[in-house]
């Protein structure tokens, strides 16, 4: 039978088990609702099975390896970006408080600064960075708001 042609199976004892041995409930959820979906495959169930398990393998080796920001962290680079750039800095308070976003232009510049901070990050920790620094100045201004 062509490859295209494999539609939706039972699935079989042994692959069963595999699945029933995996920790993580979505995962096994997600691998059972793609195996029995009907339609075609362009693959068995059992490399459907290899393929979204190494997939998800790579994914949580990759969040692992993210850094992971102390408060003490954001907060130095908080009074970096403070002190380098001022102007730029009550720009950006001034961008979440009204909007909760941050203009593109703005956002690049921060994160070259972040860069300039701690060279030698890699984009997802610049990322990581950015996101908690937000969520630093949305809590600075929601404290800001319940003291007013």
């Amino acid at each position: 039978m062509p490859i295209s042609a494999i539609h939706a199976m039972p699935i079989s004892p042994e692959l069963q088990a595999k699945i029933d041995a995996l920790e993580d409930e979505n995962l096994k959820a997600r691998i059972t609702r793609v195996i029995t979906n009907p339609g075609k495959k362009l693959a068995t169930s059992e490399e459907i099975f290899e393929s979204m398990t190494s997939r998800h393998k790579i994914a949580k080796e990759q969040q692992a390896r993210l850094r992971k920001w102390r408060d003490d962290e954001v907060i130095a680079f908080a009074q970096y970006f403070r002190e380098k750039r001022p102007e730029d800095h009550m720009e950006f308070l001034r961008q979440e408080k009204e909007f909760n976003e941050i203009d593109a232009v703005l956002a690049w510049d921060v994160r070259r600064l972040m860069l300039s901070w701690m060279p030698n990050m890699d984009e997802s920790d610049v990322t990581g960075l950015f996101v908690e620094f937000r969520d630093h100045v949305e809590s600075q201004l929601a404290a800001e708001i319940t003291t007013e």
